[in-house]
Formats: C-alpha cells, structure tokens, sequence
C-alpha cells in the first residue's frame, strides 16, 4: 500500500489528502496537524461574529467522510523533521516523538501572521485572527470594550470589522495606502471607503497607526498624532509563508520567501509536493510563479498535489485568482488580475470601464450593480475583472469569471455580456410566435404574455 503523508490540515491539506484517496483507493494517507482538527480558515469571521461557536462547526470534512477514505488524522501534532533520504516524518504528539514514513509527503503548512513593526504591538489586547484561538482571544477582548481598530486591507480584515460591528462595537479601520488594494482599483476603493464610512466604519486612511499605547494593555493607538481610545486592535496586515520545516531539510524556497514548486506543485525534493499558503503557485495569466496566500488556490494546488502524490502524473497551467465577498451591503468580486498585481508580474493592463449601456438594448429599472471594470493585455484580451453590487452581483460574476479564465476578447465579450435574466426572456421571445409579446410582469414576477392577434 502506497504511504503519503501531509503535513497540514489546512484546506489545502485536506483537498490534497481526498484527491489522493480518489486517484488511488489503495493509499494510506495520514494528516499530521497541529490543529485540534481541521476547519475552514474563511469561517473565522463567523465564529467572531457569533454565528458558530467552535471550531467543530466550520470544519472540512466529518471523520466519518475521511474514514471512508482510509484518512488518518493526527491531531495537536508538530511535524519537527523531514528525512528525504530515509523518507521518514518526525513529529511530536502527546508530548512524545513519533514517526511516520512515506512514499510521498505533501508539506501544507500554511502561514503566519505579518505583524508591523509598530511601539506598542506586543501588548495584551492586539490580536490576529489566522487561527480559532486567535479569533477567540478577539471575542474575548471585545466583551470589555467598546471599541475596535482593525488595521489590514483584505477582505478578512473587512469582515471581522462588520462582525464586530455587529456586536455594537465602535470600529476604526486602518489602512496605509487603500482598501482592497491588490484586488480592485483605485477609485473603487474610494468608492467603497465612501459606501463603508456611511455604513458607520470609520476609516483611518492615508497613514498606518504609529503607536499602540497603554501599560500591559491597550489604551489607545495613535493616527496621524491623534489618539483613538480603544482597548482592541486586530492586526490583518498579511501573512507569511511557513517554510522553516521545507527549509532545515534542504528544500529549495522561492525569491518569494515562499516553498519553490513546478506545475504539478513538485518542490526540489522529487516525492515531496509543496500547496496553500506555504508554496508559491503558477498565474494562470503569464505562468509565472507568485506568492498568492488564497484558500481557493491551495485548494486547486492540493488537488494537483494530491493526486500526483498518489502516482498520477497531471498538471497545471496556472491557477484563476477569484475573490468574492459581501461587506457592509455590497458584493464585490475581484478576478484575475488588477492593475497592481499585473505590474508585479510584468504584465501590461488597461483598465475599462463597464457600464449598464452596455448591456445589449434591455433597459433596467434599477441598476443592475453598481461599479464594474474589465482588465485587458495588449491585445485586448480580458485578463481581469471586478464588480461591485447590491443584491445581483452573482448574475454577472460567472460571466466576467468565464472571460478572463478563458482570455476572452474584450469586445466580443460585450457584444454577449447581458444579465441572465434578460438573456433568458430573450429566448423566451425567440421561441414564441412573432405576434407574442410581453405585456407586463406579473405579481410574482412572471411575465405576462399577449397574443397580438387575440382579442
């Protein structure tokens, strides 16, 4: 029976572990995490915001489902050593040694918190949130105070400012330079600060915070030499990858910092495979390998991993970038490239507006979403796109999904680009006899047909 061992229970990990006993029914698969078990990273916000309560709630896969595919989980474990030329996996648990060999090890070992350099960032009462005990230590805090800075950009960061919100919380958001700024452009983020500050975040732009203040605890952070009183501040300044295991046993990092992999998510070491936020992966864009800390990615990653691990031999010619969420009343969606991450990889990129009349000849009562932008290469192809809207933002995200996943051409695609809606009464239309029109919309937003030849 075929060994594989992953160290990690991280999405990436886990997706790895599944399509490995997919590939090959006839593998041994064990999971070594230092987690209690493994659980959605994305379900943090909820569990700060009440919506579940333990980690028991947001995790992968049930132990019944693993079981069934001969998965070992071994939980509160700490992998210490890899030996590549015995292929054998030190780790320790229950306060003891152990090891474990392999044919195959998948390293899954996720990141850690980037923590500015700030007076003051040591004290009681600033958190992270990468992990369940993090996000609990940031429920407690917010049960004695009344106010919350969050500093960070990304959507995370957005969400448990919302959550916290939620709890009644007074919350400042504190970002250097702009909201979202590697996934929307620059007046979207304006738009959206504007959208937010209305929805009662208050936003510390334009500078970080330059001190946290206080004893042992924090009192107050300053901003642009303005003390904010607060007793919590939530650090969601980025991550970095955890490489020191990959590293003590020769594995070979990335400029990046990040673990050095091929196509099929190979490190340097021929049976060990690398995914998640620990690994760099392939753009799908220009092929080049970029440090991009997504679940989405590791989950794609892991599946390659896994299956490779496992004897297949598949791999990649890059990986999607898709961000989606909803803050503060607005789903935004981020795909492909914007114009920022397409500088980092040398890539040229025109940024167009897309507007309601551009929707073919269907006139809307409402606009159909708020804000919404195409990214395109030199030869105007869609390498990006980005959306924000109220309620039926879902409608047009697949199909600028599909165009930049397929490198679609930018006027072809909006020749097409039409809501669903629209598009299905416009076949509705096609199929019925000529003198067949739509009289109205019905109660429940039906249409209502009427036969111009009938009485």
């Amino acid at each position: 029976m075929r060994k594989i061992a992953i160290i990690g229970g991280s999405a990436a990990g886990m997706m790895a572990a599944i399509a490995a006993a997919k590939e090959n029914p006839d593998v041994d698969v064990t999971v070594i995490t230092m987690d209690r078990l493994p659980y959605r990273r994305p379900a943090i916000p909820a569990l700060i915001a009440g919506a579940i309560n333990k980690p028991e709630d947001a995790k992968v896969f049930s132990a019944e489902a693993l079981a069934g595919y001969n998965i070992k989980i071994v939980c509160l474990s700490e992998a210490t050593d890899i030996e590549t030329a015995n292929n054998v996996i030190s780790y320790i648990s229950d306060g003891g040694k152990q090891k474990v060999s392999y044919d195959s090890a998948i390293i899954a070992t996720g990141s850690s918190p980037l923590i500015p350099k700030i007076t003051g960032s040591d004290k009681k009462g600033v958190c992270t949130f990468t992990t369940f005990e993090s996000a609990a230590e940031i429920v407690e805090v917010a049960k004695d105070t009344n106010c919350a800075v969050i500093v960070g950009a990304s959507f995370i960061a957005l969400e448990i400012a919302e959550a916290l919100m939620h709890k009644g919380l007074d919350v400042y958001f504190n970002v250097r330079s702009r909201i979202l700024r590697k996934l929307i452009e620059p007046d979207l983020s304006e738009f959206l600060i504007d959208r937010f500050e209305k929805q009662g975040l208050k936003m510390l732009t334009g500078q970080a915070i330059s001190q946290i203040g206080g004893e042992q605890s924090v009192e107050y952070v300053v901003h642009k030499n303005k003390k904010t009183a607060t007793n919590l501040v939530v650090m969601g300044t980025g991550v970095k990858p955890n490489v020191a295991l990959a590293e003590k046993c020769g594995i070979e990092l990335a400029q990046s910092g990040a673990i050095k992999v091929d196509n099929r998510m190979r490190t340097s070491v021929s049976n060990i495979y690398a995914v998640g936020d620990c690994a760099e992966s392939p753009d799908l864009g220009t092929g080049m390998f970029v440090y991009s800390p997504v679940g989405s990615i590791g989950a794609m990653a892991g599946k390659i991993a896994g299956r490779n691990a496992a004897g297949a031999d598949v791999k990649t010619r890059g990986f999607l970038r898709a961000q989606a969420d909803q803050i503060l009343g607005l789903q935004i969606y981020s795909i492909g490239h914007s114009t920022t991450t397409a500088k980092e990889v040398g890539l040229e990129a025109k940024v167009h507006d897309l507007d309601v009349g551009q929707l073919g000849r269907f006139e809307y009562k409402q606009k159909p979403f708020e804000k919404a932008k195409l990214l395109t290469d030199g030869k105007d192809k869609i390498v990006g796109a980005q959306l924000v809207a109220e309620k039926y933002g879902s409608q047009f995200a697949w199909q600028l999904y599909q165009a930049v996943l397929n490198g679609e051409d930018r006027k072809a695609f909006l020749e097409n680009f039409i809501s669903p809606r629209a598009k299905m009464a416009e076949t509705l239309m096609n199929i019925c006899e000529p003198n067949v029109v739509v009289k109205g919309i019905g109660k429940d937003k039906s249409l209502v047909l009427k036969n111009t030849k009938s009485p």
